[in-house]
């Protein structure tokens, strides 16, 4: 697994006890945030190259992390983006746009304070907030259903929904309950009175 995980937990840990936040009026989409990390290229991601002309090529690095170019196969994982954006630039000079498509598992994971944290696949079928708590066999006894926080990464920019699940949970801002996507993370924390 990458190292966005590390990432994911310690954000979702920070402060999650100790943000306020203003309850969400009906219909009112979740709060978020978003930070930015260094990325770093990983095995399976893929970069998107506009050419003129409206061409369009796709590199994609392999399970090694090796990119494979017409100079050679190039060692890539680990680098950062501006680095690999630039090395891709030379191979391919008339460039519009270079795009990174990050390798994402197609799972979603919930930690915390739920009776089983869970890495779930995503595979038979769609899956919100609600169903993925419920997968991990719900909230243990010492859960802060109120702040609970969604992590969602996609290229080096981490967005974080915090959700009141307990307004959801009684039937109430069911539009919190958002439809997951892959390499989502929930984080359930600890209510500390």
């Amino acid at each position: 697994m990458k190292t966005y995980w590390a990432i994911f937990v310690a954000i979702a840990m920070a402060g999650c006890a100790t943000s306020s936040q203003a309850p969400l009026a009906a219909g009112e989409p979740p709060p978020m945030e978003e930070t930015t990390s260094p990325y770093f290229m990983a095995p399976l991601d893929r970069a998107v190259i506009d050419l003129p002309g409206g061409e369009r090529q796709f590199l994609e690095v392999n399970n090694e992390g090796m990119l494979d170019l017409s100079s050679g196969a190039k060692w890539v994982k680990g680098m950062p983006l501006a680095e690999f954006r630039a090395l891709v630039q030379k191979q391919y000079p008339k460039a519009k746009r270079i795009e990174i498509e990050e390798f994402r598992p197609n799972r979603v994971t919930v930690l915390g304070e739920v009776f089983h944290q869970i890495n779930t696949d995503l595979t038979e079928g769609p899956m919100r907030v609600l169903d993925a708590v419920a997968a991990a066999n719900g909230f243990t006894s010492l859960a802060n259903k109120r702040r609970v926080r969604l992590l969602r990464q996609n290229a080096g920019t981490i967005q974080v929904y915090q959700l009141d699940l307990r307004q959801m949970m009684r039937g109430n801002d069911l539009a919190q309950n958002l439809l997951l996507r892959p390499g989502d993370v929930i984080t359930v924390p600890r209510n500390f009175l």
